[in-house]
């Protein structure tokens, strides 16, 4: 089991994905704001949280810039997931790097042709170290 799974769950996205899926929405579902180039003081842990987020907001226009097929939505939920458990304790604040990731995969859902989501309990079992 992942360690950090609990703090967020993938089946609430799942979830969510799977409304924007069915629906065919192309509306956002997080309206939540992130400031990507903001002032961070001079420790470690706040010049990482501003490399990780510089590298996550060109994850996303890059995404945004693609048409995904099936299994490049799924490459990218797998992604995401490892991102995630990896890179939540570089983080000041792991609020910032859920909306992200999140923010990824539903530009990806929204640029795919056949948005056919990967089980979470498939991508947990991917993610998982050997």
């Amino acid at each position: 089991m992942l360690p950090n799974i609990s703090t967020w769950s993938l089946n609430s996205l799942f979830n969510k994905l799977q409304a924007v899926v069915s629906t065919q929405s192309t509306g956002k579902l997080f309206n939540d704001q992130v400031e990507i180039f903001g002032n961070i003081q001079f420790t470690k842990l706040s010049i990482l949280t501003g490399i990780i987020k510089i590298g996550l907001k060109a994850f996303l226009e890059s995404v945004r810039l693609r048409t995904f097929g099936k299994y490049g939505l799924q490459q990218v939920q797998v992604d995401v997931c490892y991102l995630r458990e990896y890179l939540w304790r570089f983080v000041e604040e792991e609020r910032l790097l859920n909306f992200l990731l999140e923010e990824v995969i539903t530009s990806t859902v929204d640029r795919c042709i056949d948005p056919v989501l990967m089980e979470p309990s498939v991508i947990m079992l991917l993610c998982e170290p050997s």
